[in-house]
């Protein structure tokens, strides 16, 4: 059983239905947005597990988008049921997992139950594309074992491929470590200072200026990733966040993003410093993320 591949390894993205299971509104409404950007105008969004079973049921789409943390399911549980029971229409229907809990863990859990890809919160119109390219231009056999069923695990390696990592088992390739690192990091000082500078100026009400935000915030950690930086990586990762899960109380405070912009430029300047003191100044963000999320709740 499996999805229909796209003819030609082309697709025309109007005519692929999308079902969009997101419980958080404003995550749910930002990658709506980056989907419709993209071109696919059939998008239909579901709160909770429930919701992705019945749009499923109804709309029979050629992908799924799933956030892991469903307020009445984990979302690996409900794509393991998915796999293994008759309660959609095609058990073999791509699913593209998306979460703010990228650990190892969780993407073992995600591939063990049958996740085709994975993506890690705050996600860029690169991601997505990336993640949908893969599943509809090249989707991969429909395995039923004992012990697995769900998409074939196993990725044809191309030494040629310089994107990023979809499996754990990927080979990571001298290639994809090639980065030009003082230029993302000249990039990643400009988008720190575009996002001190709309703190500075934001209204909290304003929702466009607010998506603006939080789209500069994700363009940050897209860089952070490319720089290969834990540290960066985790701090850009906190402010995307904060504004993502503060975003639409219009609860923003200016002068938590402006604490984070410093201390990016603190890390961006202290790059020899032992990695254990530059984790401490990221897991102390992520400490004050945790708190304004409590609060915002």
């Amino acid at each position: 059983m499996s999805t229909p591949k796209a003819k030609g390894n082309r697709y025309n993205p109007a005519h692929i239905p999308i079902v969009l299971g997101e419980s958080n509104h404003y995550a749910r409404a930002m990658i709506n947005e980056v989907l419709r950007n993209l071109g696919f105008t059939r998008v239909y969004s579901a709160a909770n597990a429930t919701e992705v079973l019945e749009a499923i049921n109804v709309w029979q789409p050629r992908v799924l988008i799933l956030e892991n943390l469903l307020p009445d399911l984990q979302g690996t549980e409900l794509v393991f049921r998915m796999r293994r029971e008759d309660i959609v229409p095609d058990r073999g229907i791509p699913v593209i997992m998306v979460t703010g809990d990228p650990r190892l863990e969780t993407v073992k859990q995600a591939r063990m139950a049958g996740v085709d890809e994975f993506a890690a919160k705050p996600i860029s119109h690169a991601t997505i594309k990336e993640r949908l390219d893969e599943v509809l231009m090249r989707p991969r056999p429909f395995i039923e074992g004992k012990n697995y069923v769900g998409p074939c695990r196993r990725r044809k390696r191309n030494l040629d491929y310089k994107g990023s990592l979809k499996r754990l088992s990927d080979p990571l390739d001298a290639t994809d470590q090639l980065v030009d690192r003082a230029f993302n990091e000249n990039m990643l000082i400009q988008c720190a200072d575009r996002l001190s500078a709309l703190a500075k100026s934001i209204d909290p009400r304003d929702r466009g200026a607010v998506r603006t935000l939080y789209n500069t915030a994700h363009e940050a950690n897209d860089i952070a990733k490319k720089i290969e930086d834990d540290a960066l990586e985790m701090a850009t990762l906190c402010i995307a966040r904060y504004i993502e899960g503060v975003g639409a109380s219009g609860a923003l405070q200016s002068q938590v993003i402006t604490a984070h912009m410093n201390a990016i430029r603190m890390l961006l300047s202290h790059t020899g410093t032992a990695a254990s003191e530059r984790f401490e100044i990221a897991q102390g963000l992520q400490k004050i993320v945790q708190r304004k999320l409590r609060e915002a709740a």
